[in-house]
């Protein structure tokens, strides 16, 4: 007999993930300590003194300092990797395998992270470059709409694309002998009538959140700016929390699913 696919839950996936990361407080800090603190230094100098700041600079100024731009990205990136993996891990695995893991650390697992993260991209920019194309040849007023306000709505169907496959992320962050290609087919599997609903949990609503932190930091509130470069840090568990619990569900009612079938 075959069982019916599993049907996310938005509401109650959010709120899943919110509990579970208060419940994990404490192995959460004693994972991430490190990377959180050395990315919330980094965030607040990008933001005080980096290119957040440059904007506000003559355009000849700003040039002359694109060199400086690793200064800051490159170790942001290799922070938001572990922090990350670290996460998944924590939320997937429990704590009590993290305890024995140094402060800080890189291994294949963070590689293969960052190759997932370079397949997705790729496979986005492919979708988005690919449906705006076929949009502009039936639609001539395309170009207006995209740069209007409403233009981000041609971004959905790239964005559809790479919600089903974020759970790919989870699942190289726990399982050492996964490769990237295998986590990514695993990742369309699994989410199968759960795209929109992905779309929105792992797509739409970071970037919402995003959008509302850096709409804070131009508000011209004393201090905005540097609130909201430490609450990008603060936010993130919970991000991080959505989509692993969407990866565990939907591999949990998948494997069911399989035994059901096979019975």
């Amino acid at each position: 007999m075959q069982a019916e696919s599993t049907r996310l839950p938005v509401a109650k996936v959010i709120a899943g993930a919110l509990m579970l990361a208060w419940e994990r407080r404490y192995a959460l800090l004693h994972a991430l300590w490190l990377p959180l603190l050395f990315g919330m230094v980094f965030t607040v100098s990008e933001t005080l003194w980096g290119p957040s700041s440059w904007e506000l600079e003559p355009p000849g100024q700003q040039t002359s300092r694109q060199g400086s731009l690793l200064l800051w990205t490159l170790p942001l990136f290799v922070l938001t990797v572990v922090f990350a993996v670290r996460s998944y891990r924590v939320y997937l695995l429990g704590d009590e395998l993290m305890r024995a893991i140094p402060a800080f650390s890189w291994s294949l697992r963070e590689t293969r992270f960052v190759f997932a993260m370079a397949g997705i991209a790729f496979l986005f920019a492919l979708a988005a470059v690919t449906f705006g194309s076929i949009v502009g040849a039936l639609w001539p007023g395309a170009s207006d709409f995209a740069n209007s306000r409403f233009g981000l709505v041609l971004m959905l169907p790239p964005g559809y694309l790479a919600g089903r496959l974020l759970l790919a992320f989870p699942a190289i962050a726990i399982d050492d002998s996964i490769d990237v290609l295998q986590a990514l087919g695993n990742s369309w599997a699994i989410s199968k009538q759960n795209g929109l609903r992905l779309l929105v949990l792992c797509v739409l609503a970071p970037g919402a959140i995003a959008w509302s932190l850096g709409a804070l930091s131009t508000l011209g509130i004393p201090g905005g700016a540097l609130l909201s470069s430490i609450a990008v840090w603060l936010v993130m568990p919970v991000e991080l929390a959505i989509v692993a619990l969407s990866y565990e569900t939907l591999k949990r009612e998948g494997a069911a699913s399989t035994a059901d079938s096979e019975k």
